[in-house]
């Protein structure tokens, strides 16, 4: 299988050799066709990724176009998995650079088919649009790694990426598939066509995952690029900070500038919670414009198509839909199946398929949903060591079927200040006292589960905290409920009072 070798470029050529072996054998390819292939030499492999070096575009159109279907079909033969192949146009005198490969989470569900030079046009991908020499940079042995289904976070502190958020852990299905293979172009440069793309669909359907993906991707493709993640949220954050000082204003909105205008790659998610900023829209305007102009990449991200955005003009949202417009839809049963069963391999787990299948029934909006389940039964089970059974996840979510109804933030800090015995302006007031504190990061925590808003909007309804402080909570919360069976029972109890409460209303 790809990536047993110690050696990133020892396994990439032990995969070439095999593949080249039985593509010379092929009675499917002509001589010519078979020609093309002595062009290729092998660089590395990460994950289920295998770069190899062309020695020109002539070559690579050749080897994406009527060879592309035969090569796919023979890497997986070889490797047993899905491979998918990077290409980059290295001329002969020019030595690849071999780099140990980053340290990759497997998982069974890798991309089902790469994608062709007809789904894009031809020109996307070679002659005018290929890269001259990009390099490829692994990140260090050492780095820590969190599941992919886990709600830590491992966040480059200069591009703000999520490096466990790539194209190797995003499970493809029907619903997502034309999105990624879009995103997976523009991560490679060679989507032009599609500056800017906006890729929009509900909360918790892989839109954040797929924009992390496409800088992650790019920086391994070329290190020297400049990449940035930011949400609507920070964007603005930094926008307002920069503006706080008057007499230091004009140096921070020129630093701000800089910071956003001689990017590369420019990633921005929740595009929507800019509606109505007038100000940080006008900033951004000026932002989107700079960068389209000197044809840098700009992905954005959206619960809306760009038309139906609010509170937008109509300048910025025809800028918008000038390149191309993706949307992600709910995975369906077989999607979420394996987005169950790739979590729990990740997590290390062992889930009984009869268990992943009542999930991936019972849950069917979004991969958040999902996502939590698994945590809840998995919980249980390690607390009251139990091992995970049917039966088990029947009765721990037997209480989370019981309404679509959206729960109010002033309902989830109303029923949590009565649990713990506190008041409503406790929870959302500065008091730090132990029990205060720990009723007001499980309030954040319901909030972020149990209502799509974002970060930023709960923050405010806490007494105007910062996002930071939201995520803290709920990243600390979850962590918790895997450790402690009281904090464990706390959200349950909660959560149960809250639906029925939500039930009854309606």
């Amino acid at each position: 299988m790809a990536g047993s070798s110690a050696d990133p470029a020892v396994e990439a050529a032990r995969i070439w050799s095999d593949a080249l072996t039985m593509l010379k054998h092929s009675s499917v390819l002509s001589p010519r066709e078979k020609g093309w292939l002595e062009g290729v030499v092998p660089e590395a492999v990460f994950g289920s990724t295998i770069v190899l070096c062309v020695d020109s575009n002539d070559t690579l159109q050749a080897i994406q176009g009527n060879l592309n279907e035969q090569l796919l079909h023979t890497l997986q033969t070889v490797t047993g998995i899905t491979m998918f192949p990077a290409f980059k146009v290295a001329p002969k005198n020019s030595k690849p650079v071999n780099a140990p490969a980053p340290k990759q989470v497997k998982s069974p569900y890798q991309m089902e088919s790469a994608p062709t030079v007809e789904q894009f046009g031809r020109d996307s991908y070679a002659g005018k649009h290929a890269e001259p020499e990009p390099k490829y940079q692994a990140q260090p042995a050492n780095e820590p790694q969190y599941p992919v289904g886990g709600q830590k976070m491992n966040r480059d502190p200069e591009t703000h990426l999520n490096k466990n958020f790539t194209f190797d852990s995003f499970v493809p299905g029907d619903s997502n598939r034309f999105a990624r293979t879009v995103a997976l172009a523009v991560a490679e440069g060679s989507g032009q066509d599609f500056n800017p793309l906006c890729i929009y669909g509900g909360s918790g359907l892989g839109k954040t995952h797929l924009l992390n993906a496409i800088g992650n991707y790019a920086l391994v493709k070329d290190p020297s690029l400049k990449v940035r993640y930011v949400t609507s949220e920070e964007f603005t954050n930094e926008f307002i900070d920069a503006l706080q000082n008057p007499n230091q204003s004009q140096g921070q909105i020129a630093a701000f500038n800089r910071r956003y205008r001689q990017v590369d790659v420019l990633l921005i998610d929740d595009i929507q919670f800019l509606g109505g900023k007038e100000a940080t829209l006008d900033q951004f305007f000026h932002t989107f414009n700079s960068l389209h102009q000197a044809n840098k990449r700009i992905v954005i991200a959206s619960d809306v198509a760009p038309k139906n955005l609010k509170g937008f003009e109509a300048r910025l949202i025809s800028r918008f839909e000038s390149g191309l417009t993706v949307d992600v839809k709910p995975p369906d049963l077989e999607t979420r199946i394996a987005i169950l069963r790739m979590i729990a391999s990740i997590n290390g787990s062992k889930i009984p398929n009869d268990v992943l299948d009542l999930i991936a029934e019972r849950f069917t909006e979004n991969i958040r949903e999902l996502e939590g389940a698994l945590t809840r039964v998995t919980a249980v089970a390690s607390l009251s060591n139990q091992p995970v059974t049917r039966a088990l996840a029947e009765q721990t979510l037997q209480d989370f079927f019981t309404t679509d109804v959206e729960i109010k933030p002033t309902d989830i800090i109303g029923q949590v200040a009565k649990y713990f015995h506190l008041t409503f302006d406790d929870l959302v007031g500065r008091s730090r006292t132990k029990n205060v504190a720990l009723a007001r990061q499980i309030a954040m925590y319901l909030a972020r589960e149990m209502t799509s808003m974002s970060l930023l909007d709960i923050g405010e309804v806490f007494g105007g905290r910062d996002h930071t402080t939201v995520m803290h909570a709920y990243t600390r919360v979850s962590d918790e409920m895997q450790q402690k069976q009281e904090i464990y029972n706390y959200v349950m109890e909660l959560t149960v009072r809250l639906k029925q409460n939500s039930d009854k209303d309606r």
